[in-house]
C-alpha cells in the first residue's frame, strides 16, 4: 500500500512539475507579442489650438513607430482639466491612419483646459487647449457687457 501511494505521489508531482510557469513562458511570450502596446504621441490639438462648439476638426497623432499588431478599437475621448469626460468624439477607426476627424460639442462650457484622450492599445492624453463658444467668447467673462476682449485670455502663437 505504501508504495502504491509513493508511485501516486510521484506521478502528482511530475504533472505538476510539467505545468509550471517555465513551461508557459512560450505560450504567454506568444500571447503577448499579439498585444502589442502602443502610445502615440497627439500632435494636434496642442497648447496653441482654440476649437470652436460645433465645429469640425482633425485630431493627428504619430504613426511612425506603430506596431504591426493593433489589438484595441480606437476611440478618441474629450478630456477637461485631466479628467476625462463622457464626451466620445470618435470610435472604432484604425490608428495606424494617424488622424479622424471630429465634431467639437456644441453644448460644453467654454475653457482652456480641455484635452483629447486617444485610447487604443494604450492611451495618450493631448496638451490642454482652449474651445471657445460659437460667438467666440471663452467662458471666461464675468457677467458685465464691457468692451474688454475675452479673446484676448486665449494665447495664440500666430
Amino acid at each position: 500500500m505504501q508504495f502504491t501511494l509513493s508511485i501516486a505521489s510521484a506521478l502528482v508531482a511530475a504533472l505538476a512539475a510539467s505545468a509550471s510557469p517555465v513551461s508557459l513562458k512560450p505560450a504567454v511570450a506568444a500571447a503577448r507579442a499579439m498585444l502589442d502596446v502602443w502610445a502615440p504621441t497627439i500632435i494636434s490639438p496642442d497648447a496653441s489650438t482654440v476649437w470652436t462648439q460645433g465645429k469640425q476638426y482633425n485630431v493627428t497623432w504619430d504613426t511612425s513607430d506603430a506596431p504591426a499588431n493593433i489589438s484595441n478599437g480606437a476611440s478618441v475621448v474629450l478630456g477637461n482639466n485631466t479628467q476625462l469626460t463622457d464626451r466620445v468624439l470618435a470610435q472604432g477607426f484604425d490608428l495606424r491612419q494617424g488622424w479622424v476627424t471630429v465634431t467639437c460639442p456644441s453644448d460644453i462650457f467654454p475653457t482652456n483646459t480641455y484635452s483629447i484622450i486617444l485610447f487604443g492599445d494604450s492611451g495618450d492624453q493631448s496638451k490642454q487647449f482652449s474651445i471657445v463658444s460659437a460667438d467666440g467668447s471663452d467662458g471666461a467673462s464675468d457677467g458685465d457687457d464691457s468692451d474688454e476682449d475675452e479673446s484676448s485670455a486665449v494665447p495664440s502663437l500666430l
